[in-house]
């Protein structure tokens, strides 16, 4: 069942998802804080990360503009959001450079580009909790820190950092081939 939203609060929350993430393209802390409820600003991440109340979402998004100062959000219009009950939610582009300090990683000056969701929780026209959804391996593939386990790159790297569990699962593997029934 569609939670069905008033065509004005829809209009509303919708404008400030707009103003919410055109604050945060142009690294303007102040204006991105503005657009949450007074007091209530939440953010969540990848890795069950949470930033409860202004202080604490002021500081992440801070990490965050320092270390990809040119953060942007290229799909994200308006018309292009799904509503539904008391949330926004918008799929769209993450893209940036890494030229500053970005959770410990020095700056690695590489590019990122990737699947990026973004779910606004409002409480009637207010802005409560902004939720992130992002694919943390191609995160880190991107900045080069990361491999992708398929590849030769990857499975070498899985080997030497992981040689107990690779011996784990390559003898259930075996196992498991030998129990089959030819």
């Amino acid at each position: 069942m569609t939670a069905i939203v008033d065509a004005g609060l829809r209009q509303s929350r919708e404008a400030t998802v707009l103003a919410h993430l055109e604050a945060e393209k142009h690294r303007d802390l102040e204006a991105t804080l503005a657009t949450f409820k007074a007091g209530a600003a939440r953010l969540e991440l990848p890795g069950g990360e949470v930033a409860n109340g202004p202080a604490e979402v002021a500081a992440t998004y801070r990490d965050l503009f320092q270390a990809f100062p040119d953060l942007s959000f290229p799909e994200l219009k308006p018309g292009s959001f799904c509503h539904h009950g008391d949330v926004v939610i918008g799929e769209t582009r993450l893209q940036g450079t890494q030229v500053g300090t970005f959770r410990g990683l020095p700056p690695t000056g590489r590019r990122i580009d990737m699947p990026l969701v973004a779910i606004f929780v409002f409480d009637g026209p207010d802005l409560l909790c902004e939720r992130v959804y992002w694919d943390r391996l191609t995160l880190f593939t991107q900045l080069g820190v990361a491999r992708d386990p398929n590849t030769r790159a990857g499975k070498l790297a899985t080997l030497l950092n992981h040689p107990i569990t690779l011996a784990r699962a390559t003898i259930r593997a075996r196992r498991q081939a030998a129990d089959r029934p030819a």
